[in-house]
């Protein structure tokens, strides 16, 4: 009878948070394509009035932070996208991407979103409307997933009560998106597996590009890789 229920309940949302046996190693095989986290490969779309370093300390990582938001109503970001995936748009993946929130800029007092976000799917049309996916683990309150669209639209589709986000600490991320599935991974745990079957619950099932962003955060990438599937 609860199983009837969850599918009805996953039926007439158009949407359902999967917590089955997906594993690590459920994660489609194959060679990742690394990417140098260099300016050849990046495109820094805006920067927030920060910086963006390629090369950071010769250790042949990517730094990148916007300015600081010294007012309450005043917030800052940076946003980088592949070049490879602006060439040819990538639709389903896997990333693999290792990366640290280093801290958060703010002022006062930092807002929990305040980190690293992984955009997927963004795409801007001839009258520069915008369209993405994003995902961000926060620090106090786990997990988010959801749609950007227009200027400044948003979509909340997931959040979850998953292991905070350490602010300082290194981790490696796998982004999978099949279809309208999309699962992360974090250090090898399972922290999101979502599918949304229809709109406005769902992903943007399209080919566009994959992304960095920041907000109000120094972020250090360490390595990116990925796959098309």
């Amino acid at each position: 009878m609860k199983a009837f229920v969850l599918i009805l309940v996953c039926v007439l949302l158009g949407a359902c948070v999967h917590h089955s046996s997906s594993s690590f190693n459920d994660i489609p095989g194959g060679r990742l394509l690394k990417v140098p986290l260099t300016a050849e490969y990046w495109d820094v779309v805006y920067d927030g009035g920060g910086v963006v370093k390629f090369d950071e300390d010769g250790l042949g990582e990517l730094v990148f932070y916007p300015r600081v938001a010294r007012k309450s109503g005043q917030t800052f970001s940076s946003l980088l996208l592949l070049k490879n995936s602006l060439v040819k748009p990538v639709n389903d993946f896997v990333v693999r991407a290792e990366v640290t929130t280093v801290r958060q800029l703010r002022s006062s007092t930092p807002n929990d979103w305040e980190v690293f976000w992984f955009v997927s799917n963004y795409r801007k049309d001839p009258k520069l409307v915008k369209t993405a996916n994003y995902f961000l683990q926060k620090p106090n309150s786990g997990v988010e997933l959801g749609r950007f669209f227009q200027e400044k639209g948003q979509k909340f589709l997931m959040t979850s009560q998953a292991a905070p986000l350490e602010i300082g600490a290194r981790s490696t991320f796998y982004f999978v998106k099949q279809g309208k599935r999309y699962r992360v991974f974090r250090d090898g745990d399972l922290v999101l597996d979502y599918l949304g079957k229809e709109m406005p619950e769902s992903l943007y099932d399209q080919a566009g590009a994959l992304g960095l962003y920041s907000e109000d955060a120094v972020v250090r990438l360490h390595s990116f890789e990925y796959k098309i599937l």
